[in-house]
């Protein structure tokens, strides 16, 4: 009696028959690269030191084995041109080794360059045309202008004083339009803390304006004076309770502007010939009166 096998008991040990086809190497986004074969010709998966001793192979061709050069093409680009229109007039002077005429002239020298091309700030035509660039009003100075070529000013700012602004802000307004020599006796005798500061500064101050612009210091005056905030500096204060506070120490900035008398005296005759140039008030305006009658007209 012939006993029947079930196709399933077959199929979970072997199948019924091996494939003879070769199977297709898959390949991945839209077939443009394949699966690296990893498999001997056996079949036999290769093992990782295997793969790790397996060698790239060389290209055949001599023209790629030639390293390409910075800024060459491969020969299989698309956008490798003729040989005719790759070259440029001044790639070929470069490569011949024949430098430009500029640089014949000045050696490759960076300020000759300039001097040559008259870039340079000496030069006088770079001068020439920093001047017409500062010409405005077709060459007209402005009051301010005439101002600034007759009379001196000097701007000195202070390093930050560990003090605040209410502090001193008022030291500012004390020295602030009176004569340098006088602040500085002011300074000298005041009794506030931040004041020993303020006097260091302002003798650097006359200094600075000595050596640098020619003051006379006897004939020069402290035009204006201003504090400004600085970066605070904090500071942990342990409390009760594991509990800190926060303490911001201020920190503060003293600047100055010095100027010399001849500012003084112009500012007094402009004052004075604004007051001169004022029409005398009168309670009545000057003008004839019409419509006079003896009684009321209501």
């Amino acid at each position: 009696m012939k006993t029947l096998i079930r196709l399933s008991s077959l199929s979970r040990t072997q199948p019924l028959f091996k494939p003879t086809l070769p199977t297709l190497q898959s390949r991945t986004f839209f077939g443009l690269f394949r699966r690296k074969n990893l498999e001997d010709s056996r079949g036999v998966p290769l093992s990782v030191a295997e793969l790790l001793e397996k060698q790239p192979a060389l290209p055949t061709s001599t023209g790629q084995a030639t390293k390409l050069k910075r800024g060459d093409l491969s020969s299989s680009s698309i956008f490798q041109q003729d040989d005719s229109s790759t070259s440029l007039p001044h790639e070929e002077g470069e490569e011949k080794g024949i430098p430009s005429p500029l640089l014949q002239q000045t050696g490759k020298n960076r300020i000759a360059i300039l001097k040559q091309s008259g870039l340079y700030p000496t030069s006088p035509s770079f001068m020439a045309k920093y001047k017409i660039r500062q010409i405005k009003r077709r060459g007209r100075l402005t009051p301010t202008l005439k101002k600034m070529q007759s009379e001196k000013e000097h701007l000195c700012q202070s390093h930050n004083f560990k003090t605040s602004l209410k502090k001193l802000g008022p030291l500012a307004r004390q020295i602030a339009g009176k004569p340098l020599e006088h602040a500085l006796i002011q300074m000298r005798y005041s009794p506030k803390k931040a004041a020993k500061e303020v006097l260091k500064h302002l003798v650097q101050a006359k200094n600075e304006a000595i050596y640098t612009k020619n003051f006379d210091p006897e004939q020069t005056y402290i035009s204006q004076a201003w504090v400004g905030r600085g970066t605070p500096d904090k500071e942990a204060l342990p409390r009760a309770r594991s509990r800190v506070n926060i303490l911001v120490k201020p920190f503060t900035s003293i600047s100055v502007i010095l100027k010399e008398n001849k500012t003084l005296e112009r500012l007094a005759k402009e004052k004075e010939d604004k007051r001169l140039r004022q029409k005398v008030w009168v309670p009545l305006a000057n003008r004839p009166i019409y419509g006079q009658h003896q009684y009321y007209q209501w």
